[in-house]
């Protein structure tokens, strides 16, 4: 009886399937990982440009809302501040006719210390203790016009309302606006970028007319990854508005984006 022969793989041949089966699962890796990382890298640099527009957006937000003129730039290009006025309005300059049921009106007195003065129009907000009116802006620098320095910001004080500004106490503005134009000041605002790549918003602090970078009070943080910002500001004239221009680069995981933002700002007092 003659025995059967059995087949079965050598050793060679069964090294080099599994050779061929490791070229094979390489080369699929490969063509998987390239979209996967492509998918990653592109979040990456999606994730890097929301967070440098929200940077962007709120640095945009504060600067519309300044008072006119109060822009200046600090440690040379790397801080920038501003005073903000949520709300303006135009004060009453003249008395109504005797036989207004109104009453004359009060109105703001440039010649004396006054305490009190109308409004035109209702405000956006009721003035409340602490605010500040400014009348007549015109420099974020000197001594007159100048609401840093203090000579036309006046303190509020208690019984204001939409139609009505109270002050603290007498005060005297030096100049009247043409417009009749006066605004309602919460506070100062700095926007400044540290050396470890830090953004941060400054607020709460005194207002001072001798501009200090990272002043006093708090000062939450606005992005990280900072590797560039520098911002200008050129105040332009009564005729022309005043031009914030935003440089800010973030570097994150080896992504970087760069954006650049400029902003007319309205600069009539």
């Amino acid at each position: 009886m003659r025995a059967t022969a059995q087949q079965g793989f050598t050793l060679i041949e069964l090294v080099i399937v599994i050779i061929l089966l490791g070229v094979l699962a390489t080369v699929s890796l490969e063509l998987l990982r390239q979209p996967i990382d492509a998918s990653a890298d592109a979040q990456r640099r999606a994730r890097l440009a929301d967070s440098a527009d929200q940077a962007m957006a709120r640095m945009s937000r504060d600067l519309r809302l300044s008072l006119p003129n109060s822009v200046r730039v600090l440690d040379g290009g790397r801080a920038i501040e501003m005073l903000l006025a949520p709300a303006g309005g135009r004060y009453r300059a003249r008395t109504r006719a005797v036989a207004s049921p109104e009453g004359p009106g009060d109105v703001l007195d440039f010649a004396t210390a006054d305490t009190s003065f109308d409004l035109l129009a209702p405000l956006a907000q009721v003035p409340a203790v602490g605010q500040w009116a400014v009348v007549y802006n015109l420099s974020a620098e000197g001594t007159q016009a100048n609401a840093w320095a203090g000579d036309n910001r006046a303190s509020i004080g208690a019984g204001s309302t939409a139609d009505r500004m109270v002050l603290a106490s007498g005060f005297r503005f030096p100049f009247a606006s043409p417009g009749q134009r006066v605004y309602l000041v919460d506070g100062a605002v700095q926007y400044r970028c540290t050396g470890d790549g830090r953004l941060l918003r400054h607020s709460g602090y005194a207002i001072t007319a001798s501009p200090v970078a990272g002043p006093a009070g708090s000062a939450p943080l606005v992005v990280d990854g900072v590797s560039f910002c520098d911002f200008r500001y050129a105040p332009g004239t009564t005729s022309r508005q005043g031009l914030a221009s935003l440089s800010l680069a973030l570097t994150r995981e080896n992504e970087s984006v760069s954006l650049l933002k400029s902003l007319h700002l309205a600069n009539v007092p």
